[in-house]
């Protein structure tokens, strides 16, 4: 069974700094891939698959450290996953004859989550004197208000850090 928890996050000024820098990278990278498949439509009239996206993307992580290098490599691919979905929607919805609605670009105040693969980028755990963290990837460890806890037996697969306001 496939279960959703939900836990705020406490995070002072630095932590906040880095997690709305990452954020800003990976908009940017989303906006880079989504003009990579379109300009590249244009030119050939085929599309770029996934692994040829990352491909791209994983050099240009490691030719820029100190920007796109910030943003997890499980976390680029859950980003590129992200942009290869819209498209298979929008070509879905084309065939079927609906209102197709081209994948949109990303502006600051539309992109507001990052995901990552449990282990890799960012670990759950709990100190020695019982309070819950949450150790992001250049971020470093975060607050966890654990008002619900995990039922026994249970893994952590994903983790979604989403920014939100008043929820």
């Amino acid at each position: 069974m496939i279960r959703t928890f939900k836990y705020r996050l406490y995070t002072n000024k630095s932590q906040q700094d880095a997690l709305d820098y990452i954020l800003w990278q990976q908009r940017i990278l989303y906006n880079a891939a989504l003009e990579q498949r379109k300009t590249v439509y244009e030119a050939t009239g085929k599309g770029v698959s996934y692994a040829d996206q990352w491909a791209h993307f994983r050099d240009e992580r490691r030719a820029n450290p100190d920007t796109f290098g910030l943003v997890n490599a499980t976390s680029l691919q859950q980003l590129l996953r992200r942009v290869d979905k819209a498209y298979n929607a929008f070509f879905r919805r084309l065939k079927a004859g609906e209102t197709p609605g081209y994948p949109r670009f990303k502006g600051r105040n539309r992109f507001h989550s990052m995901a990552f693969k449990h282990g890799d980028g960012v670990k759950l755990f709990q100190t020695g004197r019982g309070q819950t963290r949450l150790r992001i990837q250049n971020v470093g460890d975060v607050k966890v208000k654990f008002n619900r806890p995990l039922p026994l037996g249970s893994k952590i697969k994903h983790v979604v850090i989403k920014r939100s306001l008043g929820n």
